[in-house]
């Protein structure tokens, strides 16, 4: 496939290979592109911004349903080429371009609040004098060109976040996919890029630093909305606020399942296999550590091996197949490289899994072990199918536990005790606590990020489109 720069397809002489995680075969190539032809898209984007804005909001709203009526029409199709450069199970896939297209919807359906203002009479204030005379409008205004970064695992709706939002407010967006999984997001490009005007949307692909570094360098470029890890996320963030731009970073996690004595064990172990195991474990917000009080461990464990063996692990393209491959070879070696630093340093393997040699698929794993080890697998953020479950004593030490990490983003409750557990959610620090369900939720026009190395401010298509506008004060006096 070729790269979408100002309408039109883009390719070079290089090229990257896309690969299917589950045959290793190459699905397909995309350009490689130059510094220079990166330049060309944020010029494109920059030239575009007077076409985007010269439409009316409600025109930009239409043009969005067009896009989600394309994106449904296109379903099958993006749903296949999805499974076969993520190895996420088909039916999963499928699920993902409906929310994308539900996206769209949103932001078309928002952009109308971003955009009603405020009306205030000044003579409620009595300095500076002669307010009696004066009034003023509080208004938005689109920032400009936006350069949006995502990583591997959500490919459609990833993007669906960062243009439906940007889009509607009239703001132009490069967008660079990851290189492993960039072919859905080309084919939204192409869909958007048949509604919008020529270079509203531009896809690049190419050297993520390289591409990264003329994002923050460029001052055609206002915003830089990433997802992605938290070590290279705040590294562009704190480059990029040098520069005067504005970020939006929605980055990594280890969020932990608290599961408590009088809980409902059988919608938590549910909760727990879809949490870890839903896309071989691949999401900012799985779940990545279980704390489970220690009266409950051995039942809570027994139930969740029994569980986790049934899961049919093969073809993406099967309907039937809960457990897909991981993106790469690389990620395979650090599943690797954690287990066995788990078990060097004392953890116990209560449940492993098997699997087949071809492809990058990784097995199941259970881990038991004690709370504060200094293991990776409780420290990091582990994005493969390995969950640790560690016992604790008391509801002060689940809180604890739970805290240990630098991440903030999710996290999540098992009791029957509401009040108990608003008590222990008040006193998490992460940006979402769920009670008796799964870590993996995500409403997309609710806030979604995190504290601490999880991310700087807040996604939904709502939050996304204020922090994508500018607020301006006009103040008149007769």
């Amino acid at each position: 496939m070729e790269a979408l720069i100002g309408g039109k397809r883009i390719s070079s002489e290089s090229k990257i290979s896309v690969r299917n995680p589950a045959t290793m075969e190459t699905v397909d190539t995309v350009p490689l592109l130059s510094r220079e032809q990166v330049k060309e898209a944020i010029e494109s984007a920059w030239t575009a911004l007077d076409a985007l804005n010269s439409l009316l909001i409600a025109k930009r709203s239409r043009l969005l349903l067009q896009v989600s009526q394309l994106i449904r029409e296109n379903l099958q199709e993006l749903a296949i080429t999805m499974t076969r450069e993520t190895g996420r199970p088909i039916k999963s896939s499928k699920g993902e371009i409906e929310r994308t297209a539900q996206i769209f919807e949103l932001a078309s359906s928002e952009v109308r609040r971003v955009f009603e203002g405020k009306y205030i009479p000044l003579q409620e204030y009595e300095f500076p004098a002669g307010n009696e005379r004066r009034m003023a409008l509080i208004t938005r205004e689109p920032i400009g060109v936006v350069g949006a970064i995502t990583p591997f695992n959500f490919p459609a709706a990833s993007f669906a976040h960062k243009v439906a939002p940007s889009l509607a407010v009239g703001n132009s967006v490069v967008f660079k996919p990851s290189s492993l999984t960039p072919l859905t997001q080309l084919k939204l490009g192409e869909l958007v890029s048949r509604v919008f005007p020529p270079g509203a949307i531009n896809v690049v692909t190419g050297d993520s630093s390289m591409i990264g570094d003329e994002f923050v360098t460029n001052p055609k470029v206002s915003v830089i909305t990433f997802t992605g890890s938290a070590s290279v996320g705040l590294g562009l963030a704190s480059r990029a606020i040098r520069e005067g731009k504005r970020v939006i970073m929605e980055l990594g996690g280890s969020d932990a399942m608290i599961v408590l004595e009088d809980a409902d064990l059988k919608r938590a172990v549910k909760s727990a296999l879809l949490g870890r195991y839903d896309f071989a474990g691949q999401f900012c917000n799985a779940t990545k550590r279980v704390i489970v009080r220690k009266e409950i461990e051995d039942k809570f464990s027994a139930l969740l091996r029994e569980e986790v063996s049934k899961l049919r692990i093969g073809d993406p393209l099967d309907e039937n197949t809960d457990l897909s491959p991981l993106i790469s070879g690389e990620a395979r070696e650090r599943m690797k490289l954690f287990l066995d630093d788990a078990v060097s340093k004392g953890g116990e393997i209560i449940y492993k899994g098997e699997v087949q040699e071809r492809g990058n698929y990784f097995p199941p794993v259970i881990l038991r072990l004690r709370p504060f080890s200094d293991l990776k697998v409780l420290k990091e953020e582990v994005f493969g199918p390995i969950l640790p479950i560690v016992s604790v004593d008391s509801d002060d030490e689940a809180v604890d536990v739970a805290n240990s990490t630098e991440y903030g983003l999710d996290a999540s409750i098992f009791t029957k005790d509401f009040g108990r557990a608003l008590r222990i959610a008040s006193r998490l620090k992460v940006g979402t606590v769920v009670i008796n369900d799964t870590t993996r939720l995500r409403w997309d026009n609710l806030p979604f990020g995190g504290t601490k190395k999880s991310g700087i401010g807040r996604e939904s298509v709502l939050d996304t489109m204020l922090e994508m506008t500018e607020t301006k004060l006009i103040v008149y006096s007769d």
